[in-house]
């Protein structure tokens, strides 16, 4: 499989994964990933079991987010890096929460580690990131 098709089945992958995110499907946000799941964040890291419990967490994440007024995400650029056969980094940079007035509720960047599993790339790995901490 070439870097290039790769390359666009992982943004396919962002682009679905986006899609679902702001339509609130949490069921399709959770299948997009592999089993465990593991998000870093500024309070520490998180170990995900299941996607069911992946599900659990999304509703109460979603919970929060919308009692802030929060209304879609919308990301600027995504810059995918091939590391071998079955695993990229995706860099989401300044992805942007943002109200329905288009107030930004919340701007970052963030990098997720994607593997092919079973034939199929999947989301694995999401770490929070300061705004910028990779543009040259």
């Amino acid at each position: 499989m070439g870097s290039k098709v790769i390359e666009s089945e992982i943004r396919e992958l962002i682009e679905t994964y986006l899609k679902a995110w702001n339509a609130r499907d949490f069921e399709k946000m959770a299948s997009l990933f592999s089993e465990p799941i593991t998000y870093v964040v500024p309070n520490g890291t998180l170990h995900v079991p299941n996607r069911r419990a992946l599900i659990s967490k999304l509703k109460k994440q979603f919970s929060e987010l919308e009692a802030e007024g929060f209304d879609h995400t919308e990301i600027e650029e995504v810059v995918v890096t091939q590391c071998n056969d079955t695993t990229s980094l995706v860099e989401m940079r300044n992805l942007r929460r943002l109200r329905s007035d288009s107030s930004e509720l919340e701007k970052r960047d963030a990098l997720y580690i994607c593997v092919l599993q079973d034939g199929v790339w999947r989301l694995s790995i999401a770490m929070a990131c300061w705004l910028g901490w990779n543009n040259p």
